[in-house]
């Protein structure tokens, strides 16, 4: 998989989805991560329903990323 992240600073991440079902759904987590401050990168794979995020782990956890897309509908676990 192409790396999300163009800063190696950052940690990336990848989470299965299995909610993800259509462009809309991958829309909604994607817009949920953004919006998160040190969120650097989002990348929704529909086919694999797995979501790739690239953030600054200095400044949020992956707790928090869980959460956001969770609050949005769709729970995930790290793949």
């Amino acid at each position: 998989m192409a790396c999300t992240c163009k800063f190696k600073e950052f940690l990336e991440v990848e989470w299965s989805v299995p909610s993800i079902v259509s462009r809309d759904c991958a829309e909604i987590v994607g817009m949920a991560l953004e919006e998160i401050a040190d969120v650097r990168g989002v990348r929704v794979n529909l086919l694999l329903k797995t979501v790739t995020v690239c953030f600054d782990d200095e400044r949020i956890g992956l707790t928090q990323l869980k959460d956001a897309m969770s609050k949005a509908g769709f729970p995930a676990v790290l793949a």
